[in-house]
């Protein structure tokens, strides 16, 4: 791996693997290094996983799992630290040139979205990274993550009006998540997973607008594309079970 020149005052780390948790891991680890150095981190950010192995009989698909770390305000101390990692076995990491693009495979992106989807994904991001990076200023935060995108911060509106009202009632959010995750350690749920369930049921609590199956969906639809299988599978089985508490019918939005 080539490294960055010592000028550069961005720089785009991605990190990929097969063990989703060992990447979040590595990931997590250089976020925390960059930002001992002094300076800012916007991430670790989920892209899309990959097939590398397809589904066989009784078998779940083999997926890579990538992350994306920005470094913002590089300095000498901070190449250094990059060019030290000492990565677990199966961690590879790529530096992403300005004007690459970070997703592995735009092919194994869907062809078309709706904008609230694109919303709804740039919110589980985010909160992503928030989950490792709480003690950062909120408002210079969400500047650097939407910061530069080709569809302007008005497109992303939505994103964060779910962002605002997921930090805010998070602590209410995590409770609905621990009283469903069933069998399951709270702090076992990987990081992606969380950071779709908080966004799902914070829709489900709040937005009476939208109509449960809704929020459902797109959360499933995040967790496939995202995480794995399994993730798919949880994620599912909380949403479903925290909307039939509710008593909503999932297919009308308040007053519907």
């Amino acid at each position: 791996m080539d490294a960055p020149s010592p000028a550069s005052a961005r720089i785009r780390i991605r990190i990929h693997g097969l063990d989703h948790r060992l990447v979040d891991q590595s990931a997590g680890e250089i976020a925390a290094q960059a930002a001992r150095t002094g300076a800012r981190v916007n991430g670790p950010l989920p892209l899309p996983s990959r097939v590398e192995v397809a589904r066989a009989a009784g078998q779940d698909e083999i997926r890579a799992h990538h992350r994306l770390v920005e470094v913002i305000g590089a300095n000498a101390q901070t190449i250094q630290v990059m060019q030290r990692l000492n990565l677990p076995a199966g961690i590879d990491i790529t530096i992403v040139q300005p004007d690459e693009p970070v997703v592995p495979d735009p092919a194994a992106a869907p062809a078309k979205r709706n904008r609230r989807h694109d919303n709804r994904v740039a919110a589980v991001q985010f909160l992503c990274a928030w989950e490792s990076q709480r003690h950062a200023d909120l408002v210079t935060a969400l500047f650097d993550f939407l910061h530069g995108r080709e569809q302007g911060r008005e497109y992303f509106a939505f994103a964060e009006e779910l962002i605002h009202g997921v930090i805010r009632d998070v602590t209410l959010i995590d409770e609905v998540v621990t009283k469903y995750a069933t069998n399951w350690a709270f702090g076992r749920i990987a990081r992606v997973d969380l950071a779709i369930l908080r966004l799902a049921v914070f829709e489900l609590m709040r937005r009476t607008d939208i109509p449960p199956i809704v929020s459902i969906n797109e959360a499933v639809d995040i967790a496939k594309e995202f995480s794995t299988e399994e993730s798919r599978r949880f994620v599912n089985g909380i949403l479903d079970s925290y909307m039939s508490e509710l008593g909503r019918d999932p297919r009308k939005a308040e007053g519907g």
